[in-house]
């Protein structure tokens, strides 16, 4: 597994494992949150991170807010890229 691959595991397992009950209070049980790519600027210090957020059971408007991805994801990559700042897209699967 190349290094990427490895990060976007890592950073899987931080979301899924550890931050897990919050995101299945939020977004409702079963839900994950999947990295798709991270795109990173050395010369401006920034990641933009595409993250696709997989619905669990319930699928209605009211979970369908993102802000809660944005911060468990910017959470997670604090400790991998301390002095960059991030910026997360992302979409909805079910």
């Amino acid at each position: 597994m190349d290094r990427k691959k490895r990060l976007f595991r890592l950073i899987e397992v931080y979301l899924n494992d550890f931050r897990g009950p919050a995101i299945e209070e939020m977004y409702g049980k079963g839900t994950k949150i999947k990295i798709h790519s991270i795109s990173d600027s050395v010369k401006d210090k920034s990641l933009l991170i595409e993250a696709v957020i997989i619905l669990g059971e319930i699928i209605n408007e009211e979970v369908m807010d993102r802000e809660m991805a944005d911060v468990v994801i910017q959470d997670a990559l604090i400790y991998f890229y301390p002095e960059y700042s991030i910026k997360v897209m992302v979409r909805w699967d079910v």
